[in-house]
């Protein structure tokens, strides 16, 4: 049986304010979400570090990877833009990573369909979207995160349980084993999950496709050329802005840090 949203052969997103958007092709909706990775990393001089945040972006016509951002800093605005900018520019990698393909996706969504969370209602990422032309909608309840959270679940059991210090969802058995186990730094990681998502995960096939990839559906279900956004342009757009005042000696503060100039003085 089909879950609820099923209409047909064609899927219908509700949003909170009563939107009903009908997914018909890539890159009209994405979305959004984050988790801890349940493995362990290191750093340079094998010391625990401990699990990593994973944010992923999906899209929801081919339940390809748009892009992600694996690291300590915890869910907010700044890491969603991060996983944005990866999930909106051409992505190319190094010898490094050892790709048999490429993770051919990127371009603009119409929608960004997210949950509740202070990180997406913020300031900061409405500003963002009204910049770069974004529709912002809001998940009704939390069961309506299926589409994006179910990844989460297919990386734990297909990569993360594979490797060593992985923790499960059972972190107090597995700690001490993982902590003596754990290997990887957070670079290697992002490396190895790389590799994950562009030759199996968005090489593999969804149920509701038959015999097409996930990335070949992407390409299919693209409906125009998609423009090419330079990187310092899409840097401007994502980053934090906010009004401050500057005092009479030629200082302000922003973001914690205090800015002070002989310039501004006057």
């Amino acid at each position: 049986m089909r879950s609820v949203g099923w209409r047909g052969d064609r899927i219908t997103l509700k949003t909170s304010d009563g939107l009903e958007i009908g997914i018909e092709w890539s890159n009209q909706v994405w979305q959004v979400d984050h988790t801890r990775a349940d493995v362990l990393v290191v750093d340079q001089s094998g010391g625990i570090l401990g699990r990593p945040w994973l944010t992923i972006v999906i899209d929801t016509y081919s339940r390809c990877i748009m892009g992600m951002h694996l690291g300590f800093d915890a869910p907010s605005a700044s890491v969603v833009c991060l996983a944005l900018r990866h999930a909106i520019l051409p992505k190319q990698y190094s010898s490094a990573y050892e790709l048999q393909g490429s993770w051919g996706t990127y371009g603009l969504p119409q929608y960004l369909y997210t949950d509740r969370g202070k990180d997406f209602r913020s300031q900061h990422l409405q500003q963002v979207a009204t910049e770069l032309g974004i529709v912002p909608c809001l998940r009704p309840k939390p069961s309506d995160g299926g589409i994006v959270e179910r990844p989460f679940g297919t990386f734990n059991t297909q990569f993360f349980s594979t490797l060593p210090s992985y923790v499960s969802s059972n972190v107090e058995t597995r700690l001490p084993v993982a902590e003596a186990e754990a290997c990887f730094t957070l670079m290697q990681l992002e490396q190895l999950l790389v590799r994950y998502i562009v030759d199996h995960y968005n090489q593999g096939i969804d149920t509701r496709m038959g015999d097409q990839t996930r990335l070949r559906r992407w390409e299919a279900g693209r409906i125009v050329q998609l423009p090419l956004l330079g990187d310092r342009d899409l840097d401007l757009c994502l980053m934090r802005r906010d009004e401050r005042q500057v005092y009479r000696s030629g200082y302000l503060q922003f973001a914690s840090l205090t800015y002070q100039g002989e310039h501004l003085a006057a």
